[in-house]
């Protein structure tokens, strides 16, 4: 079933040109915005330039929602998979503990697999694409790291 994830599909009025253009902007955004935020601190979005994060969106979507949500729907419930699949979307992220403060962190991993995770997952079962999510995870990446951004929408 993991094969159908990776595939763009039209998602209402999301067809396939305009979630590619939709990708390609969002993908530029993050440059700009991480390029502002460079110039302010040294650092890519609150990491050292070295730990690039420009294409965490679409790797991790690929590899949680794409690859295992997928892998566990062909032996569990869609319920199970969620969980499951998202439970290990939040301890991945105990890589940023070289980044990021045991309460910081502790946060990000409780949001990302109780809260950002499942959400993405049961969005990509009922889409059957990975690609929105794609871009919702860009745009929760640039909403959680800049605050200046949200003020700006506020």
């Amino acid at each position: 079933m993991n094969e159908y994830y990776l595939s763009f599909r039209n998602v209402g009025f999301l067809t396939i040109p305009i979630q590619i253009v939709l990708l390609v902007l969002l993908y530029v955004m993050t440059v700009v915005v991480g390029y502002m935020g460079f110039l302010e601190s040294g650092l890519l979005f609150g990491y050292p330039v070295a730990m690039s994060i420009l294409f965490v969106p679409i790797y991790e979507e690929i590899l949680f929602r794409g690859v295992i949500l997928g892998v566990f729907m062909k032996k569990y419930s869609i319920w199970v998979s969620i969980f499951a699949s998202s439970v290990l979307f939040g301890l991945w992220h105990l890589k940023n503990i070289f980044y990021l403060g045991v309460s910081d962190l502790s946060v990000q991993i409780l949001y990302t697999g109780l809260v950002f995770g499942p959400v993405m997952a049961y969005i990509t079962v009922k889409t059957r694409t990975i690609w929105l999510v794609v871009m919702l995870h860009y745009l929760n990446n640039l909403f959680s790291t800049h605050s200046w951004l949200i003020e700006q929408f506020l």
